[in-house]
């Protein structure tokens, strides 16, 4: 009988030391299936949570910005990573208001170039848009603003130079041959652009209120092809 215990006593022992060395080996195995557990998808270069889908596969950004020092300049969102569109509609100006879009042409923005420019009858010269969007460069910095300047008569500059300073309206033509049309110019720089009156977001477009009343509607897109390149840039990576 105690022989018989005795073997009964061992076999439990040794279960038990079998179950012991087990549990180890158990925990270690299971280990590298919570580490090899996938990673989240980095963010893709260039995303910006400002940006909207939009029509056609395309990604929309009203995000833009009113300078706090004039309240006068308005800048486009700043994720814009270049390749985006720039969509610009003025509304109502007056024969003496110009609206003016430039891009900083040197390190310090003390030279700008002027890439688009409206007065009240649309486009001023002398170079032909081809496209009513813009394309943003990678890198540069932009500027809207508007100018007034008034004439008698309604009269309106209808070309403008395209290199100069930023924050300059410098148009030229035959009005610059008359006296009291320099002079009017002179007191416009005098001045400086127009204040911003307001400013909202109508849907996927910003709009701003300048001082008079006119207004200029505008957004910037991030195209189906920029979006793809951006994606595959990342994949790459």
């Amino acid at each position: 009988m105690n022989t018989h215990r005795s073997i009964l006593f061992a076999s439990l022992l040794l279960l038990v030391m079998v179950v012991a060395l087990a549990l180890p080996r158990a925990a270690a195995a299971a280990a590298p299936a919570a580490v090899a557990a996938p990673a989240a998808a980095p963010e893709a270069e260039g995303a910006c949570p400002t940006f909207r889908p939009g029509p056609a596969g395309s990604l929309v950004s009203a995000a833009f910005s009113i300078d706090a020092e004039r309240h006068a300049v308005i800048s486009p969102p700043l994720c814009v990573g270049g390749g985006e569109l720039l969509w610009i509609r003025p509304l109502r100006l007056n024969p003496d208001e110009y609206l003016i879009l430039q891009k900083c042409a040197s390190a310090d923005c003390t030279k700008a170039e002027v890439v688009r420019a409206w007065n009240a009858y649309g486009h001023m010269g002398p170079y032909p848009v081809l496209n009513p969007k813009i394309w943003l460069e990678s890198g540069a910095r932009y500027m809207l603003w508007m100018q007034r300047v008034s004439m008698p008569g309604n009269q309106t500059f209808k070309e403008i130079d395209r290199e100069g300073s930023p924050l300059v309206f410098s148009p030229f033509g035959s009005l610059l041959q008359l006296p009291w049309a320099r002079e009017a110019l002179e007191a416009a720089a005098a001045r400086g652009p127009t204040l911003i009156q307001r400013s909202e977001q109508k849907g996927s477009a910003y709009v701003a209120t300048f001082q008079g009343g006119s207004s200029v509607w505008m957004r910037a897109i991030r195209t189906r092809a920029r979006t793809q390149g951006t994606q595959d840039r990342s994949r790459s990576s």
